[in-house]
């Protein structure tokens, strides 16, 4: 769905990520950009993400239910 280049300031999104729905965009979009802090899966990194993003979890679990009609 999306990769980030945290040394570079480069976020790149799939273009079929236009297909979901705008909370599931918004959920990528700021996990991508919670890579320029922490550039790994850490516990810090989710730490920061739920802090910016309390229902980050179920965004995720709703795009991962429905990315199977489109990707």
């Amino acid at each position: 769905m999306g990769i980030s280049f945290a040394p570079k300031g480069i976020v790149t999104l799939d273009e079929r990520l236009l297909e979901a729905l705008f909370n599931c965009i918004e959920y990528v979009v700021m996990h991508e950009f919670c890579h320029f802090v922490h550039p790994n899966h850490s516990k810090q990194f989710y730490a920061f993400l739920t802090m910016l993003m309390p229902d980050w979890k179920q965004r995720k679990e709703t795009l991962d239910k429905s990315a199977t009609f489109w990707l």
